[in-house]
């Protein structure tokens, strides 16, 4: 009989540990999906920004704030010779199939 006893207490406490191990990983559980559903908004947010700084008219108006003008002539670098070529695309000779 105290066999008996002893096993079922014994059984009682190892269920008791198993259900509070239980519980508390379902609490941390809960609380890193509540910070996933946080940073996720988070990473949105941040997205959404980039977008609207990626916009011309943002990116022209940066450009001036920072003193930068356009160009009055357009200029391109020849790839075999690297020299600067002055005007219009045609005038560099672009090889193979850039044509």
């Amino acid at each position: 009989m105290l066999l008996l006893l002893g096993l079922l207490g014994g059984g009682l406490i190892c269920l008791l540990v198993v259900q509070t191990t239980f519980a508390a990983a379902s609490i941390r559980i809960s609380r890193l999906e509540q910070q996933n559903a946080t940073q996720s908004q988070q990473v949105q947010e941040l997205q959404q920004q980039v977008t609207v700084q990626q916009t011309a008219s943002v990116l022209q108006r940066e450009a001036v704030r920072l003193g930068m003008r356009p160009a009055q002539t357009l200029s391109f670098v020849d790839v075999r010779t690297h020299k600067i070529v002055t005007g219009s695309p045609a005038a560099v000779d672009l090889p193979g199939p850039h044509r």
